[in-house]
């Protein structure tokens, strides 16, 4: 059994970065991250009642998205970008609300 020596001397989070582990597991990893980093960081900032730092913290959030989506349109290998991008863009949407109403739910 031969294992590949660049595997095993790299990071996960380098080989994410480059790609090693395909494209849907890279963006769905990625936006899992962001989205819990949001969740706690929001229910916070919630909790607190730091309204200025919750509004920052959905801006990140949103901005985070593009960098996501950005990232699937460059690496997307497939005959019509625009509709998985599409697909991906409405499915982030959803999650994305359902995120920032459950850290509201902390008021």
């Amino acid at each position: 059994m031969s294992s590949d020596p660049d595997l095993n001397t790299s990071s996960a989070l380098r080989r994410l970065i480059d790609g090693k582990f395909g494209l849907a597991l890279t963006y769905w990893t990625l936006y899992l991250l962001g989205a819990v980093a949001f969740f706690v960081s929001g229910s916070l900032a919630v909790a607190s009642e730091a309204w200025s730092l919750y509004v920052t913290l959905l801006a990140l959030a949103l901005a985070w998205t593009f960098v996501l989506l950005t990232g699937v349109k460059f690496a997307y290998r497939g005959e019509d970008p625009g509709k998985a991008l599409g697909r991906i863009a409405m499915l982030f949407l959803l999650l994305n609300l359902t995120n920032a109403l459950a850290t509201l739910s902390f008021i």
